[in-house]
C-alpha cells in the first residue's frame, strides 16, 4: 500500500508539471505571436534578432559595408526574409530606408549563402512594405554603395576617437579597418 501511495504522488507530480511546461509553453507562444503582430513579423521561424538582443553585424567583404537588420525570418525553401522596423510612419518607404533593406538583403545573401526574394518594412503605424531585391534594387545598392566610397574617398571612415574600450564594444569592430582593439 505504501509503494502504491508513493507511486501515486509521483505520478501526480508528473501531471502536475506536463500542466504547468504546457501552460508556460502556451503562454511564450502566445507572446512570440504579439510580437510578431505588434513588429509586423511574417510567419516563419526567426532565425536572427536585433531588437530583443543584440545580434551580431553582419559583414560584406565584396563591398566592404556592415549592418544589424532587425529580424531574419527564414521564409519559404531555403530563402531568408530580412525585416525592419522604423519608429516613423510613411504611406510610401523612404528611399533610405529601401537602400538600408537593399542592404540587408544583400547582406543576408552574402553572410548566410541564400536567395533573399524581398525585405519588409515595417513602420510604427504598423504598415508594412515588402521591397522585392530584384536585379534593379541591387544595381541601385551597388550604385549607392559606390558614390558613398567615391564621396568619402576611401574605404573606411575615419575614426572619431581614441578610445580602446569604445572599440571594444562597438558592434563594427569586426569589420572596422580603423578599430583600436
Amino acid at each position: 500500500m505504501e509503494l502504491f501511495l508513493i507511486l501515486f504522488f509521483l505520478i501526480l507530480a508528473l501531471l502536475i508539471l506536463a500542466v504547468a511546461f504546457q501552460f508556460l509553453s502556451k503562454r511564450e507562444s502566445s507572446s512570440a505571436k504579439t510580437m510578431r503582430m505588434v513588429y509586423g513579423i511574417p510567419a516563419g521561424k526567426v532565425i536572427y534578432s536585433d531588437l530583443d538582443r543584440p545580434g551580431k553585424a553582419l559583414y560584406s567583404k565584396n563591398l566592404g559595408i556592415s549592418g544589424k537588420p532587425d529580424y531574419i525570418v527564414k521564409g519559404r525553401g531555403r530563402s531568408l526574409i530580412p525585416v525592419e522596423i522604423k519608429s516613423g510612419r510613411a504611406q510610401e518607404p523612404h528611399k533610405n530606408h529601401v537602400m538600408q533593406l537593399a542592404a540587408y538583403c544583400y547582406l543576408v545573401e552574402e553572410n548566410y549563402h541564400r536567395s533573399v526574394p524581398y525585405g519588409i518594412i515595417v513602420y510604427s503605424d504598423g504598415l508594412q512594405h515588402r521591397i522585392n531585391f530584384d536585379k534593379y534594387l541591387r544595381h541601385d545598392l551597388l550604385a549607392t554603395v559606390g558614390e558613398m566610397k567615391r564621396a568619402l574617398g576611401h574605404d573606411c571612415p575615419k575614426r572619431t576617437h581614441n578610445y580602446k574600450q569604445k572599440c571594444l564594444h562597438c558592434s563594427f569592430s569586426g569589420s572596422c579597418e580603423r578599430s583600436l582593439v
